[in-house]
């Protein structure tokens, strides 16, 4: 699911600007670099440590992002700066969510939320908004997802901002699908592609068009989705973004299974699966080990099939999903049994 964090500055004369402005541009490392190149006294701010964590972030690197959005939190709370309190704490909870932690997640986010109400600032309202229905979906709630990601779409909306309505109509598309509401999950990674390309954002173009490419293949145009993911995945390379990468590997292994490339399908799996690994992002391992069960149940490897079921209960009992656990047990259950 796309989180929303901040990138934006509250320093006038802002010396992080070339830091930001790679930010911006997608081009994450750069970023990195540049911040890394300031004198000490900036990298002592809470700016700095707050650019530095959405840096991390977007790097895959999410205990660092929570470490470093806690500290830049606790410094612009110390200075009395409650936007960048609002800001900070949303990031840190995001650092926490890629990490499996719902339950720090989500008081961060609604603690993120109740301060950007006292704001009076919809946009953060907004954020705070989608990345609590990432957590509800997590949690297996997706009414309350729905919810959340309505009231993101409608303020992202207010605050004219094509990136964040992209953000919410690709997480809306991602729950649509999994409720077997194909229509509705389409039309949603449509308005996500299109206010992905309005917004110029290519790292969000990647995820659309990878939500778009799995819906694409429930409704069995295995041709259309294969282009789809191939550009997806193609973005995600050239934005630097691994989890975005991960996910297009995900959606092009269950491409290759149902054309019958069942080689193509486990490389496509596994390599996906090393990234999830890498990451330590337990939601995207526990897809990844689900659909690779389905490949080696189709090539006959019954056992190996029903470990990997084992292992994405396993990551999804973690998260707290105990809802997707169960029904991963309940397949590995079902492949031990003689047929």
């Amino acid at each position: 699911m796309n989180s929303s964090i901040p990138t934006g500055s509250s320093v006038p004369n802002d010396p992080l600007r070339s830091a930001r402005a790679a930010m911006q541009a997608g081009q994450f490392q750069q970023a990195w670099n540049a911040l890394n190149r300031l004198a000490e006294t900036v990298r002592q701010t809470p700016d700095w440590l707050l650019l530095a964590a959405v840096t991390h972030f977007r790097l895959g690197e999410f205990a660092r992002c929570r470490a470093t959005a806690l500290q830049a939190r606790d410094g612009f709370r110390g200075r009395g700066d409650v936007d960048g309190e609002t800001r900070a704490e949303n990031t840190a909870a995001a650092g926490a969510f890629a990490l499996g932690q719902l339950a720090d997640a989500e008081q961060g986010f609604q603690r993120a939320l109740g301060l950007a109400h006292h704001l009076g600032d919809e946009f953060t309202t907004a954020r705070c908004a989608n990345n609590l229905g990432n957590v509800a979906y997590y949690l297996g709630d997706h009414a309350r997802a729905l919810g959340f990601y309505r009231l993101a779409t409608a303020s992202f909306e207010n605050a004219g901002s094509w990136q964040g309505m992209a953000e919410a109509w690709l997480n809306s598309a991602i729950v649509w699908r999994d409720d077997a509401n194909v229509d509705q999950s389409r039309d949603a990674a449509d308005r996500a592609i299109a206010a992905a390309e309005r917004a110029g954002n290519g790292r969000l173009l990647a995820q659309a068009l990878a939500a778009r490419a799995e819906t694409s293949l429930t409704l069995g145009d295995v041709d259309l989705a294969r282009a789809q993911v191939g550009r997806a995945l193609d973005l995600s390379r050239e934005y630097a973004d691994p989890l975005a990468e991960a996910d297009a590997l995900r959606i092009l292994t269950g491409v290759e299974r149902l054309s019958g490339n069942l080689d193509r399908a486990m490389n496509a799996g596994e390599d996906g699966l090393a990234i999830a690994r890498r990451l330590e992002h337990p939601w995207a391992e526990a897809e990844l080990q689900r659909d690779l069960a389905l490949v080696l149940g189709a090539r006959g490897r019954a056992r190996e099939a029903q470990a990997a079921y084992e292992a994405a209960a396993a990551a999804f009992e973690r998260l707290g999903s105990a809802g997707r656990a169960e029904r991963m047990r309940t397949r590995a259950s079902d492949l031990a049994k003689p047929s």
